[in-house]
C-alpha cells in the first residue's frame, strides 16, 4: 500500500511539473537565415520561464500557407514565424492558401529590406534587355515574387523561377542555374568573398528608400515607386480561435525574450530593425498591413 501512495504522490508530481509544447512554426525552410530568428527565440523563451517548452519547427510550402494553415489546425499549441508573405499570398492564390481573418497578430520581430543579386553580373548595365533571363524567388505569391515582377517592368524577358525558400534560390544563382536571385543581405554577407567554388554575390540593388551597407535601392536606379514601400516585416501570428488570454500570456514572454541580445544578434546580418508595436497596436498594424501587401498587389500579374 505504502509503494502503491509512492506512486500515485510521484505521477501527481510528475504531471504538475509537465510544461505545455508550443511550436513555432517557420514557413519557409531551415536553412534560411532569417529561421535563425525564431530559432534563437525559442532557446531564449526556454530558458526564461518553465510553464511552456517552445519547440521550433519548419512547414515549407506554398508560399508560407502550409505553415500558416497547419497553426489554424493547431490554434493552441502553435505560432505562425512568417513575413510579409503572409499576407501576399492570399490576394494571388485565394483559392489554395490561408484566411487572413482567421489569425491574429503576436509579435513584430524586425523589418528587413531585399535584395535583388547575381553572380554573373555586377552592375545592371550588364544585364541584357533583349535576352531572356530567369530570377529566383522563396515561392509564388510571396514578397520575393512580388518583388521580382516590379524588376520585369524593366526586363519582360525575364522569367520567375519559384523556390521553397531564399536559400535554395541562392544556391541557384550560384551554380549558374538562374541569373538573378531574391535575397536577404545575410545571403550576401555569407557569399560576399570570392568563394573558390562559385565566385562572388553582387548587390545589384535593395528594396526601400534609403542605402544599407552602402546597396544603392533599387528606387534610386528608375525601378519605381513601388520597390522603395516593400520592406520585409518578419512576425509571429495565432489563430484567431487562440484563447485572448493565453495569446497574451506568450506574447509577454516571447516579448521578453527578444530582448535577449543573442536574439538580436541573428537579426543584424540582414539589417532587420527590430520591431516596436505595443499591445494597443496589434490589431491595427495587423490591419494596416493587409491594406498595404493587398494594394502593392493590385495590378500584378503572376506568371
Amino acid at each position: 500500500m505504502k509503494y502503491f501512495l509512492v506512486l500515485l504522490l510521484s505521477a501527481f508530481a510528475i504531471s504538475a511539473s509537465a510544461k505545455e509544447n508550443i511550436s513555432i512554426v517557420y514557413a519557409w525552410t531551415a536553412a534560411d537565415g532569417p529561421a535563425n530568428y525564431s530559432r534563437s527565440l525559442v532557446e531564449s523563451a526556454n530558458k526564461i520561464q518553465d510553464k511552456y517548452t517552445f519547440i521550433f519547427d519548419t512547414k515549407p510550402g506554398a508560399g508560407g500557407s502550409v505553415a500558416a494553415n497547419y497553426i489554424k489546425n493547431n490554434p493552441n499549441s502553435a505560432v505562425l514565424a512568417s513575413a510579409s508573405a503572409f499576407f501576399i499570398r492570399p490576394n494571388f492564390f485565394p483559392n489554395e492558401s490561408h484566411d487572413l481573418n482567421g489569425f491574429k497578430e503576436l509579435y513584430l520581430q524586425c523589418t528587413a529590406p531585399m535584395a535583388i543579386t547575381a553572380m554573373k553580373y555586377k552592375t545592371w548595365a550588364d544585364v541584357p534587355k533583349d535576352k531572356p533571363l530567369t530570377i529566383g524567388v522563396s515561392g509564388l505569391g510571396t514578397t520575393t515574387h512580388l518583388f521580382a515582377t516590379q524588376i520585369q517592368r524593366q526586363y519582360p524577358l525575364l522569367t520567375v523561377v519559384p523556390f521553397k525558400s531564399t536559400s535554395e534560390s541562392l544556391l541557384s544563382v550560384a551554380s549558374g542555374n538562374t541569373d538573378l536571385h531574391v535575397a536577404f543581405l545575410g545571403e550576401v554577407e555569407t557569399w560576399g568573398a570570392d568563394n573558390p567554388k562559385y565566385g562572388k554575390l553582387t548587390v545589384l540593388g535593395i528594396s526601400g528608400l534609403e542605402k544599407v551597407r552602402g546597396f544603392p535601392t533599387l528606387a534610386s536606379q528608375g525601378f519605381g515607386k513601388t520597390v522603395g514601400d516593400i520592406k520585409v516585416p518578419f512576425h509571429l501570428t495565432v489563430a484567431a480561435n487562440m484563447p485572448d488570454e493565453k495569446a497574451a500570456e506568450i506574447r509577454k514572454i516571447l516579448l521578453k525574450a527578444g530582448e535577449a541580445a543573442s536574439v538580436k544578434e541573428t537579426y543584424r546580418p540582414d539589417a532587420c530593425l527590430p520591431g516596436t508595436l505595443d499591445d494597443s497596436n496589434l490589431i491595427p498594424w495587423y490591419r494596416a498591413q493587409v491594406e498595404q501587401w493587398k494594394r502593392l498587389s493590385t495590378g500584378v500579374k503572376l506568371q
